[in-house]
């Protein structure tokens, strides 16, 4: 995909890293042999090179407080997947301090953790790697994170819910609104302890420039400050948000960027108009710029890749239906695709799953942008 050919301004692609690919059967079918390098320090510096090296302008970083399972809020205790993650936070500093890709998007719950925490933790990610940060607040929608961490109980979300954006949102109405005041909380703690307050003159900090140590207004997450960490004023926030009006809101109130999740029962038309509407009713709305998220499973021919699907299908024993939309296909083909819904949609930027790593991912790196 020429990524200066179709719109003026930049559209930005990224590569969205998960253990050895989003596929629940990824593990399977990778060239990975040793389940321990996923939690090698190695694996993922490797990976922020690569697509730093190959163009890509952003990776991101999944957060998770439980095992992943293949049955949603069951453990399945299943020994032919990856299972467990690194901290995000530790990965994004690994891949700020060791590779030149321009962006570390870093998933972080807020349902289950301290404003105040995570604060510092993106400030101090900042300071490793300023202006190539951003934060992905991640509501909690498996009541298994609460038990895990013994945390308040959140609603329980049946399987029949999983895939049907509405009922989730309807489920987690409040969880939504108690993000947005965790994401609020974060930000007023960001201006308590501003990076313009310290000088390289002869004063080392301007005392006047740090806020005072209580807060307000924020109910559900007050917070004592100044801040532990200064805190650029740049810092940004992004947020995943499913076809629905809560998860909507959320990015319309907090968010810089929306990664929307396209269906075939919601194209990118509709989901675009949807946003806007909810952006345009939402108070003091952020002016959010969207992305799609799309998974993929890519092949030297289309037959190829719907063949490697297919293998993978089998592997897990069942049809994957990912939250987003699965292109399946070649990597031109793909690339192609991205390119039309620039020009037509005037989306921002696109967020890549790769269904297998490193299969999915090196088609990505070296032949979707060029």
């Amino acid at each position: 995909m020429e990524k200066d050919s179709m719109n003026p301004g930049p559209f930005r692609l990224g590569l969205a890293l998960e253990g050895t690919g989003w596929h629940p059967a990824s593990w399977l079918e990778s060239s990975v042999t040793d389940a321990q390098d996923v939690f090698k320090g190695s694996y993922w510096t490797n990976w922020g090179r690569a697509a730093a090296s190959g163009g890509l302008d952003f990776v991101t970083l999944e957060d998770g407080l439980s095992l992943q399972t293949d049955r949603f809020g069951t453990a399945d205790h299943a020994h032919d997947r990856v299972r467990g993650r690194l901290d995000p936070v530790v990965t994004a500093a690994v891949l700020l301090a060791t590779t030149d890709i321009s962006e570390v998007v870093v998933s972080r719950n807020v349902t289950h953790t301290n404003p105040f925490h995570v604060a510092a933790q993106i400030a101090s990610l900042a300071a490793i790697g300023p202006g190539r940060v951003v934060w992905r607040p991640q509501v909690s929608a498996d009541a298994r994170d609460a038990t895990a961490v013994g945390g308040p109980a959140t609603p329980q979300l049946q399987p029949e819910d999983v895939y049907v954006p509405t009922r989730i949102a309807r489920r987690l109405r409040d969880l939504f609104r108690d993000a947005e005041d965790y994401v609020c909380t974060v930000r007023d703690l960001w201006r308590t302890f501003p990076a313009e307050s310290l000088s390289s003159g002869d004063t080392f900090l301007h005392r006047d420039m740090v806020a005072p140590s209580q807060l307000t207004g924020r109910e559900r997450y007050p917070a004592a400050g100044p801040l532990t960490v200064p805190a650029p004023s740049t810092l940004k926030i992004a947020v995943l948000a499913h076809h629905a009006l809560e998860p909507y809101r959320l990015a319309a109130a907090v968010a810089d960027r929306v990664f929307v999740t396209p269906s075939q029962e919601h194209p990118i038309p509709s989901l675009l108009t949807a946003f806007r509407e909810i952006a345009r009713l939402t108070p003091d709305a952020t002016g959010t710029e969207v992305y799609a998220d799309v998974a993929v499973v890519l092949g030297d021919t289309d037959e190829h890749a719907r063949a490697r699907l297919a293998r993978l299908n089998d592997a897990a024993g069942f049809v994957w239906a990912p939250d987003t939309q699965l292109f399946v296909g070649t990597a031109d083909r793909l690339a192609q695709e991205l390119a039309r819904w620039r020009t037509q949609f005037g989306l921002r930027g696109v967020r890549l799953r790769p269904a297998v790593l490193p299969d999915d991912g090196d088609r990505i790196v070296q032949e979707v942008v060029r």
